[in-house]
């Protein structure tokens, strides 16, 4: 008697623990693993930005992807848009110095850009960042409203600015420069209403 229960208890061990493992699995909740990527140096210029951007109200053309496009900077491989500035057209937002010339800075950026307005993004002394053939700059931005759309881009030293178009509240890219010169990063607000622009900038 003692052999038979031992029997039916051995067999409904084998037949519920497995289930029992099954059901558990399935109802355990999703691990995510995030990776953040490694630079050498990260700066906090937020509170820099607050109201250290002046604003030039003067129109450059709309975001038609009509303007011609440029293979000095590249995306995905891609040539860009570009367009020439004057002087008038450009302000300056300044991030803060990189003491490690030639190291990779993760800049983070917190501003209002008013509408039909553009944004030049230097270093802390103003001065723009000399980048050689290859080397890449990475631009990840969300906004608000998500319905204005952004030209983002390179701006070399004849203030050609090297764009593509931002769209839907949230993007980033990756520019590659063909050619060596001194760059600023460039933000334009196609809209003609503010937006709030945040993200970081990877150089």
């Amino acid at each position: 008697m003692r052999m038979k229960r031992f029997l039916i208890t051995a067999v409904l061990l084998i037949t519920v623990l497995p289930m029992t493992a099954f059901a558990l699995a399935n109802d355990a909740l999703p691990v995510t693993i995030q990776k953040g990527d490694v630079v050498s140096k990260s700066e906090d210029i937020s509170g820099q930005s607050s109201g250290a951007v002046t604003v030039n109200q003067q129109a450059i053309s709309q975001a038609n992807d009509t303007n011609p496009t440029s293979s000095d900077v590249t995306v995905d491989g891609q040539p860009v848009h570009k367009i020439q500035l004057s002087e008038e057209n450009i302000i300056e937002l300044n991030l803060g110095d990189s003491d490690d010339v030639g190291v990779q800075a993760t800049y983070p950026v917190n501003f209002n850009l008013p509408g039909s307005s553009l944004a030049t993004i230097s270093d802390g002394s103003g001065n723009p960042w000399y980048l050689t053939r290859n080397e890449e700059v990475t631009i990840s931005l969300t906004w608000l409203p998500r319905d204005a759309a952004l030209r983002v881009g390179l701006i070399d030293s004849d203030n050609t600015f090297f764009y593509v178009n931002f769209t839907g509240g949230a993007d980033s890219r990756t520019f590659v420069v063909n050619v060596a010169d001194n760059y600023r990063v460039g933000i334009y607000n196609t809209d003609t209403h503010q937006v709030t622009v945040t993200g970081n900038i990877t150089i």
